[in-house]
Parts: structure tokens; sequence; C-alpha cells
């Protein structure tokens, strides 16, 4: 997927895949200068999220077809402003699942001199959603998909030093604009502490990591929350912490790294008769190992068996308790 821009007759190309393109004036959609994609001026690409902000006018007046043979990643289109055919002709061609949403306040119009009813469209994986003999439309409106806005593999709050380290994994995600971390004493009243910016589209796993520096003491929740660019949003699932201040239960492991066919040792300062399950995941979120423990002392060995099963690599160990996860790379030789 590359790009074009043109300086001083010389085309440069670089490659920005599943960008964000927002509009900072008003211009032709094929004007470079209308848009900044991930902080470039650039004309949007097939996978990108584009945005045209309210009070900008964006005009179709030559061909955009991102429906061709190769462009297999959903777009997703946010009229705020005005999205105008001014000519007889030109079509925007979306590929599959995509979506066309046109925001409270922005419009969606053909200003093009009399014609065919069919000479401007909007059309979503070879199917019309939208033509010129439809008339304007205004916001609220939606066509296309309603996609899911991300897969989300995993969510853990570890307790790391006197912090709590907010790791997530998505395998996918769909015009998501942000995450937000919030907290909660009980589980039912809630505080945002800290947003982190989302990848618009993407269609490959994407580790996220984030840390609360000024944790609550003893027992608290953490929960993630995901925003679409159109301020739809979901929340996801709540992760039980407890932390003490300056004294942080944990495990150790050896041998680190550990090879194949060995025994890796587990030393916990968890609580006698306390349930401990341990789970063995690689750095996308696939599960190699898993099994419960009780516990019979503290500083009790727990053995986990490293297989042929296990392959070569990097991994995270979890150890969770009834309210605490804590975690340790690990590696495999």
């Amino acid at each position: 997927m590359v790009r074009f821009i043109v300086f001083f007759v010389i085309y440069f190309q670089f490659s920005i895949i599943n960008a964000t393109c927002v509009s900072v004036s008003s211009g032709d959609w094929a004007n470079p200068s209308t848009w900044l994609c991930n902080g470039i001026p650039c004309v949007p690409f097939c996978g990108d999220t584009i945005i045209i902000q309210a009070g900008h006018t964006v005009t179709i007046t030559s061909q955009q077809d991102y429906s061709n043979p190769g462009c297999t990643i959903p777009m997703f289109i946010v009229v705020k402003g005005t999205l105008d055919f001014p000519t007889n002709g030109p079509k925007l061609r979306l590929p599959c699942n995509s979506s066309f949403f046109v925001n409270n306040g922005g419009t969606l119009s053909s200003t093009s001199s009399a014609g065919g009813g069919s000479s401007n469209f909007l059309e979503i994986c070879g199917t019309v959603v939208w033509r010129k003999a439809d008339g304007t439309q205004t916001g609220p409106t939606n066509f296309g998909a309603a996609p899911l806005p991300i897969t989300l593999v995993s969510f853990d709050a570890i307790v790391k030093d006197n912090t709590i380290q907010l790791t997530w994994i998505t395998s996918s995600e769909i015009n998501n604009d942000f995450f937000t971390i919030e907290r909660s004493t009980d589980a039912q009243h809630w505080e945002e502490i800290l947003t982190t910016k989302g990848a618009g589209n993407s269609n490959q796993f994407l580790t996220y990591l984030e840390t609360d520096f000024n944790p609550l003491e003893g027992i608290s929740y953490y929960r993630l929350k995901q925003t679409d660019f159109d301020g739809q949003f979901e929340y996801f699932n709540i992760v039980p912490v407890r932390f003490t201040k300056n004294h942080t239960l944990d495990f150790s492991l050896f041998p680190n790294p550990v090879r194949q066919n060995e025994t890796l040792n587990m030393i916990t300062s968890f609580t006698t008769d306390e349930e401990i399950l341990v789970v063995v995941r690689d750095l996308q979120g696939k599960e190699f190992y898993t099994k419960a423990f009780i516990t019979i002392e503290n500083q009790e060995f727990i053995g986990v068996p490293i297989d042929a099963s296990i392959p070569v690599g990097i991994y995270i160990i979890v150890a969770t308790s009834e309210n605490s996860i804590y975690s340790k790379k690990l590696i495999v030789k």
C-alpha cells in the first residue's frame, strides 16, 4: 500500500497503512492539501478512516473507487460537514463492510447540474446505497455496515512495584477512535483515569500498555471502554486488583530462560490456601498452558512443565488469585 505526493516535480512514496484522514479545510477529495492523514497531507487510501470536519465542504469531482481488487479492508467515513458531488459522473465506491455515517449537522449532497438520477452515487460492496435522485441527506444517518468496533483478545491489570500496569491486546479494530480506562472501588461507581488513542482501522494484533501511578489501596476494579469516531462506545470486562502500598505480592521464576522439556519453577508469595490460576500465553494472547493450584504455604514451589507444545519464543506467564493478577516475561529457548 503506497501513497504518492509531488514536491518540486519529484515523486516520493511512502506507506501509511490504515490511516485516519481528517479534513483541514474545504477542498477536493483528490487534493492532498484537503487532508491530514496521520498528520501528513495525503489523499485517503484503502482502509482509511475519513472524517470531514464540521464547517468543511469536500467535493468529489473525479471517480473515487476503493472497491477494486486488492482493497479488502473496510473504510469508515464520518461526515460532520458536507460531502458534495458538484459535477455529473463521479462516484464514490467503498469496499465490503465499510460504513458511511452522516453525523448530526452533516450533509451528503449532489449539487451537479441537471442529469440522470444515478450520475452520482455512493456504493458499498457493489450495492448503491445512495444516488443523486435520492436528494440531499442530512444526519444522523448511516449507510452500510455497523461493524463490531474491536476484537479484544485480553485485558489485564497487573501490580508492578507501586503502580498498576494495564495491558490489552486487540486482533482487529474498525472505526476505533480511543480507549478509556475507568477505575472503581465497588464495581458500580466509576471514574475515568486514562485515555489512549486507538488505531482507527487495523487487522493485526496490537498491544496497548498504560500505567496507573496512583492506585487505590486494597481491592479496586478496572474496566476498558472503547469509543468510535461517531461517539458510539462499548464496555469490556471488569478486572479486580488487590494493591498494598510498598508491599507487592509477587512470584519469581527459575530458570528463566527455560528450555523445552524442562520444568519451570515458580516461587509464590500468595497466602496459604489461596487458589492460583497459572496461564502461559504468547505475545498475541494465545494460551499454551493453564492450570489451577492451591497454595499450601507461603514461598511454595509450583512446577510448570515446558513441553514441546510450547514452542521456542517469548511468553507472558500470568498468576491470578481471587482478587489479584500478576505477570512476568518468560523466555523459552
